[in-house]
Order: structure tokens, then C-alpha cells, then sequence
């Protein structure tokens, strides 16, 4: 049988200069990642992803005996109505709406603590009037009105519909 021949001419011991390039890029990569992982474990954290992974079987037990309920199938059926009516929602409308949200309540809890003074602390009856002449105001809660009326008239048509159906069951 044959031997192999151990020679290799000197360019073949060389790495091309593309294959340099690729391998200094390399270890740069993976000085890197060996950096991303001493901050990792001098934080702490990759001792507790170490932890959590070692616990996933329990934690995986834990989680499927309490989706085995009906409250958290109930809960579970929750989230997938709320992430469905999200999806709904434009998002630049549901950040106004949530700064609005906010803004009303540090309004109302100033308010509340004395540190903004309210133009509405009139007393009595004639305070009321006053109240109901109110343009500014009228303007300002008519979103509400509004937004409340259509969250009742939501809630009957749901409602009848719900009776409908239960009768053409029940016939």
C-alpha cells in the first residue's frame, strides 16, 4: 500500500490573505463575546439564568398544573382577547390616549393634595348653575359623554344578542 507524501509547498503553509482578513474579524467576535460573558457573570445574572434552566423542569410543572385549572384557562382565554383588541388599537392613539390617562390623574391627585386649585370648588346650588353654564367644561367632558354612550350602547346590543341567541336555543 501506499504512503502519503508529507510535503506541502511553502504557499500551501500560508494562509491566503481573504482567510487572514476572516480570521482576525473572527477574533475580534470572540474577544467579544468572552467580554459580553465576564460582564454577564461578574452582574450575576448569568448565575441566575443557570438557575432558572436548572429549575425549567419545575418551573414547567408549575406553570402547566395552573393552566390546568379553569381559572387559568379563563385567564390564558383573557389574554388572547386582550392581545386580539391591541392589535386593533393604532398605537401612536393608544400612547395619546394612556399620556392622557396619566396627565388627568396627576391632575386629579394634585387636586386632590391641595396643590392645584380648582376653579370648580363653588358651593351650593348656585355653584351647580354656574357649573352648568360652564362652556369649557361642557367641551371638555363631552369626549366622555360621548365614549360612556357608546360603551353602553356596545354593551345592550351584546347584551340582546346574547338573549336572542339563548331563545332561539331554548325554542
Amino acid at each position: 500500500m501506499a504512503q502519503q507524501i508529507h510535503y506541502r509547498p511553502e504557499q500551501a503553509k500560508r494562509p491566503h490573505p481573504e482567510t487572514q482578513d476572516e480570521m482576525e474579524k473572527f477574533e475580534g467576535r470572540i474577544a467579544e463575546i468572552n467580554g459580553l460573558l465576564d460582564q454577564l457573570y461578574e452582574s450575576g445574572l448569568m448565575r441566575w439564568v443557570k438557575d432558572f434552566v436548572g429549575a425549567m423542569p419545575d418551573v414547567s410543572m408549575i406553570a402547566l398544573e395552573s393552566m390546568n385549572t379553569p381559572q387559568g384557562q379563563a385567564g390564558m382565554r383573557n389574554l388572547l382577547v386582550l392581545a386580539k383588541q391591541l392589535g386593533r388599537i393604532d398605537p401612536d392613539q393608544l400612547e395619546r390616549t394612556f399620556d392622557a390617562v396619566n396627565k388627568g390623574m396627576d391632575r386629579a391627585g394634585e387636586t386632590a393634595d391641595g396643590k392645584h386649585d380648582s376653579s370648580y370648588n363653588p358651593p351650593g346650588i348656585t355653584g351647580v348653575f354656574k357649573l352648568l353654564r360652564d362652556e369649557d367644561l361642557w367641551h371638555t367632558l363631552a369626549p366622555v359623554i360621548e365614549g360612556v354612550k357608546a360603551f353602553s350602547a356596545e354593551s345592550q346590543r351584546q347584551e340582546s344578542g346574547k338573549s336572542d341567541t339563548s331563545q332561539n336555543e331554548g325554542s
